[in-house]
């Protein structure tokens, strides 16, 4: 694997701490410590079930640690307010498993979304938008219909999504599950581009993906124990 030579005086942009998780009972992760730096690109990989997902949530204030510390930039998420996990979330990329595409709107519509919610005017929203969709090469697609695509072609739009308030980090979730392996690629590769830019990428995932030609560092986590190897 490629690795990162990363400033050993650098401050980590995200910091777990001797997390812990639990859901009635049921611990999701085990004490994981971890520090992730500015522009680093990360592959979160274990089987499915071992807490790489819960890591995203909580780094990205979506919920909070049964015991430990999440820190973003220095700052602790759990002591956030809404107000400041509403920024938060306006910094960072999401791209969740959970956040299909509206069928019922354009690609151009589906991408402008966030920078709306972020306050942008509609012409704003829509110049971010087709910038976005442009650094994704979907930009001939602005005005079709997500039934219009392939699998591969809405996962590169939902990063569009995910990037167009140009945060400073992309949380990743499964960003290449039930695509086949050229579209996977694909896929990963415009994460990386990413990352080259100095966006700082976390990606999860139960398969070991990596761009092709950027440094990367792979976190494993132990099959169905909510722990780190």
């Amino acid at each position: 694997m490629f690795e990162s030579n990363l400033p050993a005086q650098e401050d980590p942009l995200v910091q777990l701490s001797h997390v812990f998780v639990e859901f009635d009972k049921l611990q999701v992760l085990r004490d994981v410590s971890v520090n992730i730096y500015r522009g680093e690109f990360v592959v979160l990989h274990g089987d499915t079930g071992c807490g790489k997902s819960t890591v995203l949530r909580l780094i990205a204030g979506l919920l909070n640690p049964t015991r430990g510390a999440v820190k973003v930039a220095g700052e602790d998420v759990q002591d956030f307010t809404k107000l400041q996990r509403r920024w938060l979330r306006r910094a960072i990329g999401l791209m969740l498993q959970n956040s299909p595409l509206l069928e019922d709107r354009t690609i151009l519509e589906n991408v402008m979304l966030p920078a709306l919610a972020a306050e942008a005017s509609t012409e704003q929203a829509r110049q971010q938008a087709l910038a976005a969709l442009s650094r994704c090469h979907m930009s001939e697609w602005a005005h079709n219909m997500p039934v219009d695509l392939s699998s591969g072609q809405k996962q590169q739009v939902c990063l569009a999504r995910a990037v167009v308030n140009q945060p400073v980090l992309i949380l990743a979730d499964e960003p290449a599950a039930h695509l086949d392996a050229n579209n996977a690629q694909t896929v990963i590769n415009l994460l990386g581009e990413f990352a080259s830019a100095g966006v700082t990428v976390i990606v999860a995932s139960h398969l070991l993906l990596t761009p092709r030609d950027i440094a990367y560092r792979e976190i494993k986590f132990a099959s169905q124990q909510g722990g780190m190897l």
